[in-house]
């Protein structure tokens, strides 16, 4: 990211994000080392930077601005409380707690926030989650909260970062239609429910007003500009992806694992995302191997990966996906913009994409008895596989562990909600005692 030498002009917007971003100076941490280590991917068909961009109302301006700056100093702020989970008892485990049970990073354009999760891994490289891009693909968010629950017990390889609603707000909409849905017409077959959820528009896919959230990405190789936070095309970013950027620049995944859902289930499965702008050989083949370990082993827990078969061969690519493209029909595929899996390869990240099959939950309308178990597979293969150590050293599988050696009664403070304001007040008072121990001010 880029940021003007003056951001303490920036101001934290909302009451809510500002407990998740305090305004203080051990907060404001320099981007310049992160920079440095990316290099420019160029697409045949050119940067889409080039083309003319629309003309920008300058007070929008300056509030994304705003908002970019503060989910920027959030995410900071959360990746520094990782490393306090090393102090000693109880307030290590304390800082845990706060992380693994969420800390507001940004909201979304209505207000809502955005919580991110951390579990500390087995090793400090990050692995990051995403879900819920698309609010209208629930089963993609659902896949999201039961990973989270089953890394309450068991450690992961990877210290992982997840953000299950990426757009609240969007998520919300779309389950209030679908828990009503399943109110008026309890029991009914896949079909009619894709015939209810066409009528109705697909409700939650996007913003109103916006873009497909999934194509508000700078351009390849680019970063993000925190005091113009445009995306590829010239358009402001949706504060939403401003804070899933703010993640990635504070963290530094060097793997990225983003669920949605297809209205179907034949183009369901797991895959590397995208080939035709990644010019990485290594990356591409990497990426390829790990979405077909995933797509197989999912397929034989009984998770729908149709879109992964080529008759009896298995593939990484999209269905009718070609490697081969022309400059032109890249050109007319990326005319909305770029997506999160073409940006994050030109920036060094190992991206995934898991389409579940269909996007109803486990619980909706839908006459599906083996939803949850097939919904509970997918995150069982996110975490033994994507989030696990490398299959190229497999190492025994340990016997799971609690995630941290706390009373319980921690652990109930931690699931109702101990708030930013704690994890933000412990790390405080960490940097006032380093301060006092170091002779510092």
């Amino acid at each position: 990211m880029t940021r003007a030498v003056d951001h303490g002009s920036a101001q934290v917007v909302g009451d809510r994000l500002h407990r998740a971003a305090p305004p203080n100076a051990w907060l404001h941490v320099s981007r310049a080392a992160g920079n440095a280590a990316l290099g420019a991917v160029h697409q045949a068909a050119g940067p889409l930077s080039a083309q003319r961009a629309p003309k920008l109302d300058p007070a929008k301006v300056a509030t994304a601005a705003q908002q970019a700056h503060a989910s920027a100093d959030a995410a900071q702020a959360l990746s520094m409380l990782r490393w306090l989970t090393g102090l000693p008892w109880p307030m290590g485990a304390l800082v845990q707690l706060q992380l693994m049970a969420g800390v507001q990073v940004g909201v979304d354009s209505s207000g809502n926030p955005v919580q991110a999760h951390v579990f500390p891994g087995q090793i400090t490289e990050v692995a990051m989650v995403v879900a819920g891009v698309h609010g209208s693909e629930q089963s993609g968010v659902e896949v999201a909260e039961r990973l989270l629950k089953q890394l309450m017990t068991t450690k992961p390889y990877f210290t992982v970062v997840i953000v299950p609603k990426l757009f609240p707000g969007n998520v919300d909409s779309r389950a209030a239609w679908e828990a009503e849905l399943a109110r008026k017409q309890s029991g009914i077959a896949v079909g009619k429910y894709q015939q209810l959820r066409d009528k109705a528009g697909d409700i939650g896919r996007s913003s109103a007003g916006q873009e497909d959230p999934n194509r508000q990405f700078p351009d390849l190789g680019k970063d993000l500009d925190l005091d113009r936070p445009v995306d590829a095309k010239g358009r402001l970013i949706e504060p939403s992806n401003l804070a899933l950027l703010g993640l990635i620049n504070a963290f530094k995944p060097s793997r990225l694992v983003s669920i949605h859902a297809v209205k179907n289930f034949t183009q369901a499965g797991i895959f590397a995302d995208p080939h035709p702008s990644v010019r990485n050989r290594q990356l591409a083949q990497d990426s390829d191997a790990l979405a077909i370990a995933m797509a197989k082993e999912a397929e034989k827990r009984g998770v729908h990966v149709a879109g992964n078969k080529r008759g009896t061969a298995w593939s990484s690519l999209y269905p009718g996906q070609d490697p081969k493209k022309s400059a032109e029909q890249i050109k007319r595929e990326n005319a909305k913009g770029r997506s999160l899996g073409q940006w994050g390869p030109s920036q060094g990240m190992t991206v995934i994409t898991v389409e579940v099959g269909e996007q109803y939950r486990s619980n909706s309308a839908v006459n599906d008895p083996d939803r949850a178990a097939e919904l509970e597979a997918e995150a069982g293969v996110i975490r033994e596989i994507f989030l696990g150590p490398p299959q190229a050293t497999p190492t025994p599988t340990p016997a799971p562990t609690p995630a941290v050696p706390v009373q319980p009664m921690l652990v109930a403070a931690a699931a109702a909600g101990v708030g930013n304001v704690a994890a933000t007040d412990l790390a405080q008072r960490f940097m006032r005692y380093r301060r006092g121990m170091d002779g510092g001010p």
